[in-house]
C-alpha cells in the first residue's frame, strides 16, 4: 500500500507509522521538507481535489513495482520523463536506497514519488 501525503497534517499523521517501520530518517526528514514546500507554496488547508501536488509515499519495492505501471497511466506520465529523479540524500551505500521523482501534472500541480529500490539497479 502506499500513502498520499498532500499536506504537514498528513505528514505528522504517517511520521509515527514510518518510525514504527524504521524507515530511514534521511526519507522522512526529505519528506517533511517536501509537504513544508508545497504547504508554502499553495496553503497546508488545501484539500485532496485541491491543487499545489501531493507525496506518492511506497514503503516497500514491491508495492512500487507493483502500482507504478497504474499510477503513471491514470496521470498519462512516462516513467522517463521525470523533472527530476535523484537519490535521497544519506540513503546510498546499503542494500536499498531511496528515490524521489518529481512529475509535473499541471502548471499548478505536481506529484512526487518517494520509493526505495535495490542499489544494484541504479
Amino acid at each position: 500500500m502506499y500513502q498520499r501525503i498532500k499536506n504537514k497534517l498528513d505528514m505528522e499523521i504517517i511520521k509515527d507509522f514510518l518510525e514504527s517501520e524504521q524507515t530511514n530518517q534521511n526519507v522522512v526528514r526529505r519528506m517533511e521538507e517536501l509537504t513544508d514546500i508545497l504547504d508554502g507554496a499553495y496553503d497546508g488547508s488545501r484539500g485532496a481535489f485541491d491543487m499545489g501536488g501531493y507525496i506518492l509515499f511506497f514503503g516497500d519495492i514491491q508495492t512500487y513495482e507493483n502500482h507504478i505501471s497504474k499510477i503513471m497511466e491514470f496521470y498519462r506520465l512516462d516513467k522517463d520523463l521525470a523533472e527530476y529523479s535523484n537519490t535521497i540524500e544519506g540513503t546510498a551505500g546499503s542494500t536499498i536506497q531511496w528515490r524521489e521523482e518529481l512529475y509535473l501534472l499541471s502548471s499548478d500541480d505536481s506529484l512526487v514519488l518517494i520509493y526505495p529500490e535495490n542499489a544494484e539497479a541504479v
